[in-house]
């Protein structure tokens, strides 16, 4: 029995130093002969295909290219090389099947510009992998497996300008890249086709300039069908944007029925993004949005006419803006944008529309139309609230002394009858009979049936014997 305890306690003992030996033996092994692994040509070192598990090289200060790609490198280190190499630029790491990265794995090359970890298996990219790399301008991790990226992974990277991440399984679009590096002059590129992504950021997108567009690639994703996003694309192949144009066929969604509808055939409304309407009095702006950055732009009014104050127009931000205003009805027609530099060119063309009326006016038509029908309500209001709410007199509400019939009698019947009474008085009724009947005949088409009481009818009936 104490063997047994013994034999575990040992077993244990050994068990908690086995993780800390193996780190000890990474971080001391003796570093391999580079020369007698890789091949030397000047500043480049190329170790591919040689079969390295373990990375430890001493490796040269001059060096400028290290090619490790097509290896069994797993797991990569601070370690990896025991010296600054600050004049390594490019490492290439492709093909290794690695599925572990330091934090600190890249503190002695901080000066890398390009650096490819393609076709492994990295899962995540958390906040400090690439933090030492402040000088980069491409990386490479598409074909990998990454599912996780930390909204800062890519923060510290200022110079970054392509970023490849295709064919990884990523669901969510990395806006942030964006937004980080639309400051920057410089940034020209991000790849997030063929992942999982399902819903695009698409306000977020439509509010970049064109030249960050340009380089967004998102085609081949499960992408959800919508108008919002039909808009998008649609507005890029309009402005004949790289992203769109290259992967026409690829840009798709999901519908119900459908998996793979392409966007641009969605029943949506069109897209003018080039047509610009105006009125009267006002004032437009119309943006030279290109393609590329740093263009020499110059703009044309309607009929080839150029720019100047006499035509109520003015170039802005070096031309980056066109102000036209205050506006006629002879500003309608098309204006055109050149763009270009040493090596490309862009051309813009707004359709300008300006509409017989101003703005104003509009709006006070409108107000008229509201405050009319405000009226017509309040009108309908007070006619339900008089027909259904305000007290009325009845038979009951009234005295016994009176009776109904006197005010209905003297209403309807009092003006025939003093006629009929001063005719009596005047010496006979030659006429009684024919009178008396015109006046029931009258009474009877005016729809009023018997409206006299009997009792003034038999008096009327004595009073024409006599």
């Amino acid at each position: 029995m104490g063997t047994s305890r013994r034999c575990s306690i040992l077993f244990l003992t050994l068990a908690l130093l086995f993780p800390v030996v193996r780190v000890n033996r990474l971080l001391k092994r003796k570093p391999l002969d580079y020369q007698m692994l890789c091949v030397c040509a000047s500043n480049i070192i190329s170790c591919s295909k040689v079969g390295l598990t373990n990375v430890t090289l001493d490796l040269p200060q001059h060096i400028v290219v290290l090619d490790l790609s097509f290896n069994s490198i797993t797991e990569l280190y601070a370690a990896w090389t025991p010296k600054h190499l600050n004049r390594l630029q490019t490492m290439l790491l492709n093909n290794n099947g690695l599925t572990f990265l330091s934090s600190e794995a890249f503190v002695h090359v901080t000066k890398l510009r390009y650096l490819d970890l393609s076709y492994n298996g990295l899962i995540l990219l958390d906040e400090f992998i690439f933090e030492p790399l402040e000088h980069l301008e491409v990386l490479l991790l598409f074909k990998n497996r990454i599912s996780q990226i930390d909204r800062y992974a890519f923060s510290t990277m200022g110079a970054l300008q392509k970023l490849y991440m295709s064919h990884n399984q990523i669901s969510r679009f990395p806006l942030e890249v964006l937004k980080e590096r639309s400051k920057e002059d410089t940034f020209k590129l991000l790849d997030v086709s063929s992942n999982k992504i399902k819903v695009l950021p698409v306000q977020g997108l439509q509010t970049m300039r064109a030249w960050i567009k340009n380089g967004v690639y998102f085609h081949n994703n499960p992408l959800t069908c919508s108008c919002e996003l039909y808009n998008l694309v649609a507005s890029w192949h309009l402005r004949e944007l790289n992203s769109a144009i290259d992967f026409a066929g690829n840009h798709t969604c999901g519908v119900s029925g459908k998996q793979h509808e392409k966007i641009l055939n969605l029943n949506c409304s069109e897209v003018k993004i080039l047509i610009k309407e105006a009125y009267l009095e006002q004032t437009l702006v119309l943006d030279c949005d290109t393609k590329h950055k740093y263009m020499v732009k110059r703009w044309v009014l309607p009929g080839n006419i150029p720019v100047s104050s006499a035509n109520d127009s003015a170039m802005v931000d070096g031309g980056n803006y066109l102000h036209v205003g205050p506006l006629k009805v002879e500003n309608s027609g098309v204006y055109t944008c050149y763009a270009t530099n040493d090596s490309l060119s862009d051309t813009l063309h707004f359709t300008v529309v300006v509409h017989n009326s101003s703005m104003r006016g509009g709006l006070e038509d409108l107000k008229t139309a509201y405050t009319t029908l405000g009226a017509c309500v309040i009108s309908v209001v007070l006619i339900l609230v008089y027909l259904y709410i305000t007290p009325r007199c009845c038979a009951c509400c009234s005295g016994g002394k009176d009776d109904p019939r006197d005010s209905f009698h003297s209403s309807t019947a009092s003006l025939p009858l003093e006629h009929v009474e001063r005719g009596a008085e005047a010496g006979g009724f030659a006429f009684g009979d024919a009178a008396m009947q015109r006046i029931k005949d009258q009474l009877e088409q005016n729809g009023r049936l018997n409206p006299i009481g009997e009792k003034d009818e038999e008096w009327l009936r004595v009073t024409t014997k006599r």
